[in-house]
């Protein structure tokens, strides 16, 4: 697989040069994960960063509510998606965690080898934070959505 050009076809990626795709791609490492198995787990370390190259991919949370341990599927993910951000963004350990849906393959990444290459190129870390930040913005919204609509069915419920 080249993952240079998997990487270009990923909206928001072309914007960067030929060089800058390939030091992003070099640091790249293809896995893969059956499905049902977990690839990062909330609040573990969020060391690695991640890209879905094929399959579908749940993120899930983990609400402990005192007298019960809940597990959330908020949302499932495709190719070409970004995963395990935490770490990009200054969180220690991951928020959530995220469990194939299907046999998968994705491009993980060392989130400190990543960040170290934006200080040595910050436009390369514009760019890629500022996809990151266009996932955050996404999920945020589609779970805005959603309460909107909880919050509608218990009101018509009433």
């Amino acid at each position: 697989m080249n993952v240079k050009e998997l990487l270009k076809s990923i909206e928001g990626f072309g914007e960067l040069t030929e060089a800058e795709l390939e030091r992003v791609a070099g640091l790249a490492e293809l896995r893969s994960a059956k499905a049902g198995s977990p690839i990062d787990v909330q609040g573990q370390p969020a060391t690695t960063f991640g890209i879905l190259v094929g399959g579908r991919l749940g993120v899930v949370l983990n609400l402990d509510l005192g007298v019960a341990h809940q597990s959330y599927q908020v949302t499932t993910i495709g190719p070409g998606e970004m995963f395990a951000w935490s770490g990009m963004v200054g969180n220690p350990h991951y928020t959530a965690g995220s469990k194939c849906a299907t046999d998968c393959q994705y491009l993980a990444f060392d989130a400190a080898k990543l960040q170290a290459e934006f200080d040595i190129d910050p436009r390369l870390g514009y760019v890629v934070m500022r996809l990151v930040a266009r996932t955050i913005a996404s999920r945020l919204r589609h779970m805005q959505l959603r309460l909107v609509q909880q919050y509608a069915l218990s009101e018509s419920a009433e």
